[in-house]
């Protein structure tokens, strides 16, 4: 064998993983080719950031830092900021540390390192549920760092979804390794961040309901989330301002979709606004009515719960409250997207689905960042159902009982 095999085969112990030189390189070249493609696009200057985080970060400078956590969202020019404190303890960090810096770059910075936080994440969520495969688990890596939900969301939008979502997929890794404790300190996290975490829950609920996670340290999500306020309530925020601020986030919008392709792009958009908040209200309760009746027929079905079992389940599950509930943004699906990268890997017959949700995904952030040729979203609804059934029919197929595990407090035959 040639000296350079020898080389690029060489083997080390990393962790669980066991790595060759040459994916290690491989590795090495992928996360500097993402950061070139991420600064690439750093000068693209979105909507939501000349009209909110510029803001953010001006009134942030403007209040000399910490004092910036005092002021009430709303009642003055003072701070316009409409987030849960956690990412405003960011901007107040980033005050601190600017210089020179421009604060978009800033901005960009933080949500671009998360990024690759969950890049490393799927990578070992791939390895987990491959049963070791590195092969596969560098090229879920590879994936995550070029996915268009993933770089244009932090790199050109100047958003933060890669910070919710990080935590999350650690909650689902936890989940897998059924280390119950961290799953929902993790969740937590993300909910302090992030009220689209709450899309991960029926996740959780359905798995607690098949007995494959323990429910009594669901308390850390509170003590968590009141924890995160401590400093801004220090600073002078009224505990009931803290408190409220997903509450004020649910009345903020009126529109049945924000440019995703949800149930709702059929309906016109001219309704009235009490009519608009009507069919809200409708359908959230049908949702909720939806989501009760899955977990109660898996809950009744008796089969095996594998890892592949509880990847499609988080994909369909998220996707399907995208679809189902209203007022939903286009980058709310981001933590089934980036899942998706997995499910691809396992059967590359499911890459497929990968790939459209990455379609659907370019064609809804162009229509916001680069005014997209695509005017009406209704066949990217269909698109998105035909998505949603092949996934619900997957999971179907996976919880027929080849082999027969009760049922949470259920003692049942085998019907031959």
């Amino acid at each position: 064998m040639r000296a350079i095999d020898n080389f690029l085969n060489e083997e080390y112990k990393v962790g669980n993983f066991t790595i060759r030189m040459i994916d290690a390189l491989f590795l090495m070249i992928l996360t500097c080719i993402g950061l070139f493609f991420r600064l690439s696009l750093y000068d693209i200057v979105s909507g939501d950031y000349k009209t909110a985080f510029a803001d953010w970060m001006k009134e942030c400078h403007a209040a000399g830092g910490f004092a910036y956590l005092g002021i009430k969202p709303g009642v003055s020019d003072a701070s316009t900021f409409d987030y849960n404190c956690m990412f405003q303890y960011i901007i107040v960090i980033l005050h601190y540390i600017g210089g020179s810096i421009s604060d978009m770059y800033l901005v960009k910075t933080v949500s671009v390192i998360f990024d690759y936080i969950c890049a490393v994440t799927v990578m070992r969520i791939t390895f987990h549920v491959t049963d070791g495969n590195v092969n596969k688990a560098v090229m879920s890596y590879a994936a995550v760092m070029f996915l268009p939900t993933v770089a244009l969301n932090s790199a050109a939008w100047g958003q933060n979804d890669s910070i919710y979502t990080a935590f999350i997929l650690l909650s689902f890794y936890h989940a897998l390794k059924e280390h119950d404790q961290r799953t929902f300190i993790y969740l937590a996290i993300a909910y302090s961040f992030k009220q689209q975490a709450i899309f991960f829950m029926p996740f959780i609920i359905i798995m607690w309901l098949k007995n494959k996670i323990k429910i009594r340290y669901i308390f850390w999500i509170p003590v968590i989330y009141v924890l995160a306020m401590v400093p801004a309530a220090i600073a002078g925020r009224t505990w009931g301002d803290l408190l409220g601020i997903y509450g004020n986030q649910v009345a903020m919008f009126s529109r049945l979709s924000m440019n995703y392709p949800s149930i709702y792009t059929i309906i016109t958009s001219d309704l009235a606004v009490p009519t608009r908040k009507l069919l809200i209200r409708g359908g959230t309760a049908c949702t909720l009515m939806i989501f009760g009746l899955l977990a109660y027929y898996i809950y009744k079905k008796e089969f095996k719960i594998t890892p592949r079992y509880m990847l499609t389940l988080t994909i369909f599950t998220a996707e399907l409250c995208c679809f189902c509930l209203p007022v939903m943004h286009e980058r709310y699906g981001y933590i089934p997207e980036v899942l998706a990268v997995v499910y691809g890997l396992l059967n590359y017959k499911k890459m497929p689905v990968c790939a459209a949700l990455q379609v659907i995904t370019m064609i809804t952030y162009t229509r916001y960042l680069f005014g997209s040729t695509v005017t009406i979203l209704w066949p990217l609804t269909v698109a998105m159902l035909v998505i949603i059934i092949f996934l619900g029919y997957d999971l179907y197929t996976q919880m027929q009982p080849e082999t027969v595990v009760p049922a949470p407090g259920v003692t049942r035959k085998k019907v031959k």
